[in-house]
């Protein structure tokens, strides 16, 4: 029985040998995709078309406040008709509406299209990745920096993958 024992740990111990060879042979990187985002000729292109995006959203968005502004003033002259007063009170209420509509809208559209151009950043940096994880033996690499409480400088591969990014443009 005690013989059983002895043969039963050691067929374990002698199944757990490649388990451990294996997690030592392990190599784990990370990549800051938002470096890749700010840091890239690819990324700071797809910034200035979010840019552009934002300035013709904000050229409406101003448009928009000035008929507000605009119908304001006009109801604060004393010299509009009560039938005139009520008629721009209702304009002023749908001109105050379409503004936060707009508002609101124009913010939904920038970070959808903030969301998009990262997506399709990152997508070009995959492939990227794929390859220098198997150029370079790594088994996994990680691209999400709110799980990871600390990374070795060793591990960082920012950088070869903005080179590469940048060598394809």
């Amino acid at each position: 029985m005690k013989l059983l024992k002895i043969y039963v740990a050691l067929l374990a111990l002698i199944l757990a040998c490649p388990v451990w060879a294996s997690a030592k042979d392990s190599k784990v990187g990370y990549v800051n995709p938002q470096r890749i985002v700010s840091e890239s000729r690819i990324g700071l292109i797809a910034q200035e078309d979010l840019a552009r995006l934002g300035k013709e959203k904000d050229r409406r968005v101003r448009e928009s406040l000035r008929e507000v502004e605009t119908l304001k003033q006009k109801l604060e002259k004393s010299t509009l008709s009560v039938t005139e007063q009520q008629s721009v009170e209702q304009a002023l209420r749908l001109a105050a509406r379409r503004y936060e509509d707009l508002v609101q809208a124009s913010n939904q559209d920038i970070q959808n299209e903030e969301r998009r151009l990262i997506q399709f950043v990152m997508r070009r940096a995959d492939s990227i990745l794929r390859r220098i994880a198997r150029d370079q033996g790594f088994t996994m690499i990680l691209t999400d920096p709110a799980i990871i409480g600390y990374v070795d400088a060793s591990m960082d591969i920012t950088d070869q993958v903005i080179s590469q990014l940048n060598s394809m443009l």
